[in-house]
């Protein structure tokens, strides 16, 4: 995601922190300091509202983190691995690197995330309460309790079933299961979504007439969200349900121009890249393709050495991702072109080249079908 820093890694998994979330963290820490301990706990100093404030938030940015860190776990428990999770203005996001093939893993999935914030809740509600016993001050009490009071909405929010919230998806795997028709089932949690996103919008817009400007508002923003989010995820959904069916030979672009191993890198800017257009091309040695070359292979080559360096100095060598035959089918593809950095993807029969595949073949053909269907 653009925009996001790296803070670490958990389990393997990345760990980023979009730029917008830093508002999110702003936001909550003013409303506490300003708000929430004026009326209920006046007699505090503003500094210790203001740190036990962003204590608060941090409190609220690790239940987050939690809750998506449990849905990657059983993700990569159950075959789909997660490469990083991101957090950003309307919460956290793990990108996985495929979709559930099945209902019982959809719900394993959808289900761990609520199940880690209850368990929050429990344990956070539980130690303050034996810590209020042992006599703890409340400068202690106050962030044990608001954690937990936050764990326990992030659970309830998130279970409503309105795709593609975690209720949403624990609903289209239930519909999965007894229809067995993934379509169908998406279909109909998106459109609780697309209900729920509008409710949250109409429910912000009183807030604001009636003077909750600033909670209003951001009701409106996640009505929002939730709203396309579920119109996004349906259709994608349906193009994937269509590119499942469609075999890369019937989609994939023959006649393919490419550039021999020896051309100077000039060659390649003016009668390659300029001439034809494209962003890569294949890199043909003695008859066979040993990889592609583009744009950003040649980026960092100094101009004044183009002449005298060669394709084959720049090449990125054919590996897995680079590489699909002509019987997988469209999805598989996707699923390469979208991870290898270079947008592009060679159809290959052994060491026969056949044809190739790009990101751009992709978006015009969901375009074309999105305005036809």
């Amino acid at each position: 995601m653009k925009g996001s820093f790296v803070i670490g890694k958990i389990k393997g998994i990345q760990i980023e922190i979009h730029a917008s979330w830093l508002i999110v963290f702003g936001l909550v820490s003013f409303v506490l300091a300003t708000n929430y301990f004026p009326q209920n706990h006046p007699d505090f100093d503003p500094s210790l509202r203001w740190f036990l404030a962003g204590i608060m938030a941090l409190f609220l940015f690790i239940s987050v983190l939690l809750h998506e860190l449990s849905h990657s776990i059983v993700s990569i428990k159950e075959g789909i691995e997660v490469k990083k999770i991101s957090l950003f203005i309307f919460g956290g996001l793990a990108q996985m690197e495929g979709e559930p093939d099945s209902p019982k893993k959809e719900l394993k999935i959808a289900i761990a995330g609520p199940a880690m914030s209850v368990m929050l809740f429990l344990f956070f509600t539980i130690l303050a309460s034996v810590l209020s016993i042992l006599g703890a001050s409340e400068i202690i009490l106050i962030p044990i309790s608001y954690i937990g009071t936050v764990n326990l909405i992030l659970a309830i929010f998130n279970l409503v079933p309105a795709f593609p919230l975690d209720g949403g998806r624990v609903l289209r795997a239930l519909i999965w299961h007894y229809k067995g028709n993934l379509q169908l089932a998406t279909k109909i949690a998106s459109s609780f979504g697309g209900f729920f996103g509008y409710f949250l919008m109409f429910l912000g817009i009183f807030w604001v007439f009636s003077g909750a400007f600033l909670s209003g508002i951001w009701f409106v923003f996640i009505g929002w969200f939730i709203n396309q989010a579920s119109q996004s995820s349906y259709q994608h959904t349906v193009m994937s349900d269509i590119f499942n069916k469609i075999p890369v030979r019937e989609f994939m672009t023959s006649n393919v121009v490419v550039v021999d191993y020896y051309v100077p890198i000039q060659d390649l800017v003016d009668n390659y890249f300029y001439k034809y257009k494209f962003t890569s091309f294949p890199v043909r040695k003695n008859e066979e393709i040993i990889g592609i070359v583009s744009i950003n292979n040649i980026r960092n080559t100094p101009k004044d050495t183009w002449y005298q360096t060669t394709v084959e100095r720049v090449t990125t060598p054919l590996e897995d991702n680079l590489v699909i035959s002509s019987d997988n089918s469209v999805s598989n593809a996707m699923q390469k072109l979208f991870s290898n950095g270079i947008g592009r993807i060679l159809v290959m029969d052994g060491t026969k080249l056949l044809g190739i595949v790009s990101k751009t073949d992709i978006l015009n053909y969901i375009r074309i079908h999105s305005q036809l269907e």
